[in-house]
């Protein structure tokens, strides 16, 4: 569908850092503007859904995990302190050199379904966004109504975070089945003293060495055995991101 589509969707759950959802229309936000209003919005979530084409990047930045709760979403941790970004500065620019996630370049757009059933995809954004502006910035549409270049880049980004989002959800779908994601524990030393991590799910290591060269060609043809490695190797990241923590 096109960003001018606009039949209203089922009522979401809202998504982490969205405090509402309009389905974009140009009565209702045309004389709306999009700026760069940089990453304080993010500044209280140590956590960022991540999707599997984004591991192998985001690794060297942070450490990935999966949630203890199926569906077992992939997050990369940017803090181990509840309510605080490491990678946010405090003029809400995110630290240089850091990878940010798609879920956080995405915001203040998200895709909606029409109705549980229907595969047809509407571009919502949070009217409350810092990024939206009555004054400054992009126009959304254009004086005519149609969305402007900046909105249908915008879908074109949203649409693509989205697919990978669900190819993501299979993997991890796929990765449980076959018994991979365990509850983990990682602990270290910090300032001395030894620091605990837990609450979350990972691969484990054991069970993953126990595979059977059929199921490894699985992971392998799947695309899922290069993600599988970044992962583990990221969790080496946790005592790192402690000691940037201060």
């Amino acid at each position: 569908m096109s960003a001018t589509e606009t039949p209203t969707p089922s009522a979401p759950v809202l998504p982490p850092l969205y405090k509402a959802l309009e389905a974009l229309t140009p009565e209702r936000h045309g004389k709306l503007k999009l700026h760069n209003a940089g990453y304080a919005f993010a500044a209280a979530i140590n956590a960022v859904p991540l999707a599997a084409e984004e591991f192998t990047t985001a690794m060297r930045t942070m450490p990935i995990v999966f949630t203890a709760q199926a569906p077992h979403v992939p997050l990369g941790l940017c803090g181990l302190q509840a309510g605080h970004n490491h990678f946010v500065n405090a003029d809400g620019t995110w630290h240089e050199g850091s990878y940010i996630p798609a879920y956080l370049r995405r915001f203040p757009f998200f895709l909606v379904r029409v109705s549980p059933e229907s595969q047809q995809l509407v571009l919502c954004l949070d009217p409350q966004a810092p990024q939206v502006s009555a004054t400054e910035g992009e126009d959304m549409f254009t004086a005519d109504g149609k969305p402007s270049a900046m909105l249908d880049r915008s879908f074109t980004f949203t649409k693509a975070v989205e697919e990978a989002m669900l190819r993501t959800r299979v993997m991890a779908e796929g990765l449980a089945e076959m018994g991979l994601l365990k509850a983990s524990v990682v602990q270290f030393q910090h300032k001395g003293q030894p620091m605990r991590v837990d609450g979350f799910f990972a691969v484990d290591r054991q069970a993953l060495a126990a595979l059977s060269p059929e199921q490894l060609a699985t992971l392998r043809d799947r695309g899922w055995l290069e993600a599988v490695y970044a992962h583990l190797l990221s969790i080496s990241g946790m005592s790192d991101l402690a000691r940037d923590n201060g």
